[in-house]
């Protein structure tokens, strides 16, 4: 156990010290409050037994200012004094001190004095120790809750609807949520879409919002079964059937869950809603270019027993979006306080509404970055965003030409997100080939065509059965590094963290000459 000595006093420094080393503690001395402070701001000291009066920094002070240092490991401080008054203990107790020592001291008070000192380390450490494995826990539990997010909560968009075109994302809070979509395709032109949110937090939410999926689709299923004929269940049995199987053991668990379920139907041109307390959905009307918010009137599924649901109608056509989202959207807070609201989410949607579902679901999600300053998010930010119409022309594979200029990055990155978004990369998977081809990027632009800004640089992106690749193909000079080592957190290599990012970010990298002068960077991001 260290302890520091602060005492400007020679001779009762000199004692101090030879009386701690006498009962085998390791001791450091500081020949003044100065001295001292500077010795505790290089390291941690257990104890420090520190003089009230010296020069300069006196015991009250660097008691304060170890008190305001707010370290995690406790530091002990008794006072030195020749004070008697209780005013002046008061004075040292206020300013943090944990105990005196008279002037002169005595050995035996001196040795049973930082016999307490040592027990109260002792359980300061054991406490603190208990809160680490606290947090551990924690972060098991949320590791666990974001897991069963990815695999029982949130879905792909589905490839069988061919008469839609669809984007879907969520972006987990720090907290886990009851967020969950899906999709039922029940052929090409008619597909059910339901969103919905689970009340509370933690995994308790996130079990409650899979087992609400899961029931939704079994409802659908088992309604299919039953009639057997080929008609389809409305939109109104299948949550009216969720809802009996789930509503008196929700209301049970105290819980309920708000849901929008939708059926979207491209030969008749109706969409049929069952609205059960979730946020309005959005429609974009592209022949008045007008958005317009849905809602119902039904209670959340597991708020009141004998719910009985209702179902509204919507006409569209060709063009039109419609936009579903969880509140953690107009919930996301800037810095000061202020939300994003449903009116910016309305005006991004009316601005970019022409553009695709996955186009327009990276700029809202980066516009929610934007407004949030990258703030972690209070609630889960969830999406799906449905345009009628199949696209004009699906792709397998595109391409696209940049200007080898750092201020092109940002452009870069975003054509990257939007087919991330297309070939159903999630979020994090986005981020990550995102970051892997700014890597990626800057070598080229930077090493290859030193910056000059008179290069271009082809992005060519395939889809994958299960991800996506991405390919960089540019002149000048190549480079193929091989296997990449983590660099050193305290020597700079030149590339190295760059080159080992890229390397972490995705699931293969590749580097080749496809023809003389012409070289390339392959990245491959596969989904789970």
């Amino acid at each position: 156990m260290k302890i520091l000595i602060a005492d400007d006093e020679q001779v009762s420094r000199m004692v101090l010290d030879r009386t701690l080393r006498a009962l085998d503690y390791d001791v450091d001395v500081a020949v003044d409050g100065r001295q001292a402070w500077e010795m505790l701001e290089a390291r941690h000291y257990s104890i420090v037994i520190a003089d009230w009066v010296m020069p300069e920094v006196d015991g009250i002070e660097l008691c304060q200012r170890i008190r305001r240092a707010n370290v995690e490991a406790y530091t002990y401080v008794i006072l030195l004094t020749s004070k008697f008054e209780k005013t002046d203990r008061l004075t040292g107790l206020t300013a943090g001190a944990d105990d005196f020592i008279t002037k002169p001291f005595d050995r035996a008070e001196l040795s049973a004095r930082l016999g307490v000192a040592r027990r109260i380390l002792r359980m300061e450490t054991e406490l603190r120790d208990a809160k680490q494995r606290i947090e551990e826990k924690r972060r098991q539990e949320i590791e666990i809750g974001a897991n069963i997010q990815r695999s029982l909560l949130m879905a792909r968009p589905p490839e069988g609807a061919t008469a839609f075109e669809f984007a879907a994302m969520n972006l987990p809070s720090t907290a886990i949520d009851g967020d969950f979509f899906d999709f039922f395709v029940h052929r090409s032109t008619v597909v059910d879409v339901f969103v919905g949110d689970a009340m509370g937090k933690g995994i308790p939410a996130a079990l409650i919002g899979a087992g609400t999926k899961n029931t939704l689709l079994r409802s659908i299923s088992r309604l299919l079964s039953d009639t057997g004929d080929g008609r389809l269940p409305s939109p109104r049995d299948v949550v009216q059937t969720a809802h009996s199987t789930l509503a008196r053991e929700l209301i049970r668990l105290n819980a309920f869950v708000t849901l929008e379920y939708a059926r979207l139907d491209s030969e008749k041109k109706i969409a049929t809603f069952v609205d059960c307390g979730h946020t309005k959905v959005l429609h974009w009307v592209a022949k008045d270019q007008k958005t317009h918010e849905l809602s119902g009137g039904n209670f959340p599924i597991g708020f009141v027993p004998e719910e009985t649901y209702g179902q509204f109608e919507v006409p569209f056509e060709d063009g039109d979006v419609f936009c579903f989202y969880s509140d953690g959207v107009t919930d996301a807070r800037a810095s000061d306080g202020d939300f994003f609201g449903s009116d910016r989410l309305v005006e991004l949607l009316g601005k970019h509404a022409h553009e695709s579902p996955s186009e327009l679901m990276y700029r809202l999600r980066e516009a929610i970055r934007s407004h949030t300053s990258d703030l972690d998010l209070d609630d889960d930010f969830t999406v799906v965003i449905v345009r009628v119409g199949s696209p004009a022309e699906p792709w397998e594979s595109t391409q696209r030409g940049f200007r080898s200029d750092l201020s092109s990055l940002t452009e870069m990155r975003q054509f990257v997100g939007f087919v991330g978004l297309d070939c159903n990369l999630d979020a994090k998977e986005i981020d990550e080939l995102q970051l892997a081809t700014h890597e990626a990027l800057t070598n080229v632009i930077m090493h290859a065509h030193e910056n000059s800004g008179h290069e271009v640089i082809d992005i060519e992106a395939e889809r994958l059965n299960n991800g996506i690749r991405v390919r960089i193909v540019y002149t000048g000079e190549g480079f193929a590094p091989g296997e990449v080592d983590e660099p050193s957190m305290n020597i700079y290599r030149e590339g190295g963290w760059g080159l080992f990012i890229i390397q972490r970010c995705v699931d293969k990298v590749s580097y080749g000459t496809s023809r003389p002068g012409v070289n390339y960077i392959e990245l491959v991001k596969l989904t789970p």
